[in-house]
């Protein structure tokens, strides 16, 4: 028999990502507990009386979180997390509790309007039954769902996130210091590095705290990191000596790779 939760609950719902969920949930036709740190309902609350508890808290909090609520949820129940890292939080939450687990990735951030097209990646820990109606949920809402391990999860996201965010806040740091004539760098602008200063732009709407998480907390980020450093330093090498069939070479090898 398919499973199908009489009771949602989220903790931290009062969050940005938690609110964006609990809207979520409402218009798949739930009306979600929501527990946070000004609320009467409390995290055990939830963990006690909801059949599926979504964590979406700050990843410097979580373990407490998930060692306070672990004795409380039934075996019977349905616990999953929103981090944007999955190694320990699958583990802390396998760890701590009997029910079934899933880690959970909304690759995208809660300024998005709607879940349809967007991707989430699902990491399985403990059990089958819940997460397939989690996954059901999700993409018939329009979603992408990607089912990958903790770890493989975190070692792309050294890539995906930590690399990704490097590069901007590089850049972001190079234009800060080297033009102070916004108006004459952004009226000279090509599309292409009009649409790059449109994503560093975007980094205002973001919180730096989890920006500073997700560089030192990934266990790969210096992996990904140093190739690139290494990669850079090449090339810059390449265009001080004057090397311009070595430049060649590179770009056509980067042209290769792609969708």
């Amino acid at each position: 028999m398919e499973k199908t939760p009489k009771t949602i609950g989220i903790i931290g719902g009062k969050g940005k990502m938690g609110q964006w969920f609990a809207n979520f949930f409402k218009e798949q036709g739930y009306a979600p507990m929501i527990s946070d740190v000004d609320t009467p309902v409390t995290s055990v609350d939830v963990a006690k009386e909801a059949d599926v508890i979504v964590v979406s808290v700050p990843m410097e909090v979580f373990p407490k979180i998930i060692e306070e609520i672990g004795p409380h949820i039934p075996e019977s129940s349905f616990l999953t997390d929103l981090c944007s890292l999955k190694e320990t939080q699958v583990a802390c939450m396998l760890e701590h509790t009997k029910c079934e687990v899933c880690g959970t990735h909304p690759l995208f951030g809660p300024f998005e309007e709607s879940i349809e097209g967007r991707r989430l990646a699902i990491c399985p820990g403990r059990g089958e039954e819940w997460t397939e109606w989690w996954d059901k949920l999700l993409r018939n809402a329009g979603a992408k769902t990607f089912f990958v391990s903790p770890e493989e999860h975190d070692t792309v996201m050294a890539w995906v996130q930590a690399l990704n965010h490097f590069l901007l806040v590089t850049l972001g740091m190079s234009l800060e210091d080297s033009y102070t004539d916004k108006e004459t760098l952004f009226g000279l602008a090509t599309p292409s590095f009009e649409r790059q200063m449109n994503i560093v732009e975007r980094l205002r709407l973001q919180d730096p705290e989890l920006y500073a998480t997700i560089q030192f907390s990934n266990p790969h980020t210096l992996e990904a990191l140093g190739g690139f450093m290494d990669h850079a330093m090449r090339l810059y090498d390449i265009i001080k000596s004057g090397d311009r069939k070595g430049f060649i070479e590179v770009f056509k090898k980067v042209q290769s790779f792609g969708r």
